[in-house]
């Protein structure tokens, strides 16, 4: 009798090690299908910054001076001879960028590769006034990454392309014409 409790235990104990060596079986696992939609939280933000400095002196001088003669050589008159030349240069340069885009889009399941990476993409079209601003998105998402409300940060989108486009009067005032392009590339 006590072999048989000690060999229902072992077996226990071996089938919910060798269970949760894969996964809980409290977990919750979703199937995913191409064609179901995700929620993308997207949360961008970059910065740079870059910065130099140079700067050079050079000076070169260089002179000749004779006496007036004496005595019987009293007719060589008193001369000299001198240069002198000097560059100076001074630079200082710096630049910087940053950006951020936060917005919430829903992405649809357009393929699941053979790892069962969801690849996913979708696009965003909003009007207000008259100003259209486009947002796109596609990516690769291990199915893990996705919550349980669906939702899927942007961080966690490997080979991600998100592009964020404005068209309208604003857009239009915002760009550089073509003079000033000329003007730039010139000075």
């Amino acid at each position: 009798m006590k072999t048989k409790i000690l060999i229902i235990l072992a077996l226990t104990l071996l089938t919910s090690t060798a269970l949760s060596a894969f996964s809980s079986i409290y977990s919750d696992h979703k199937s995913f299908t191409v064609g179901d939609v995700l929620t993308v939280i997207i949360t961008e933000s970059s910065s740079a910054k870059s910065g130099a400095t140079s700067q050079t002196d050079r000076s070169f001088n260089h002179g000749f001076n004779t006496e007036a003669g004496r005595g019987p050589f009293d007719f060589i008159p008193l001369s000299g001879i001198g240069t002198s030349a000097g560059n100076s240069s001074k630079g200082d340069a710096n630049t910087s960028r940053e950006g951020s885009l936060k917005a919430n889009m829903t992405v649809r399941i357009i393929d699941i590769d053979n790892n069962g990476n969801l690849i996913i993409k979708g696009s965003k079209s909003v009007v207000i006034n008259g100003e259209e601003e486009q947002t796109s998105l596609e990516g690769s998402v291990r199915p893990q990454d996705v919550g349980a409300n669906n939702t899927v940060y942007s961080n966690n989108i490997a080979d991600a392309k998100i592009s964020y486009k404005g068209k309208g009067d604003i857009a239009t005032a915002s760009k550089v014409g073509l003079i000033t392009k000329v003007f730039n590339f010139l000075f």
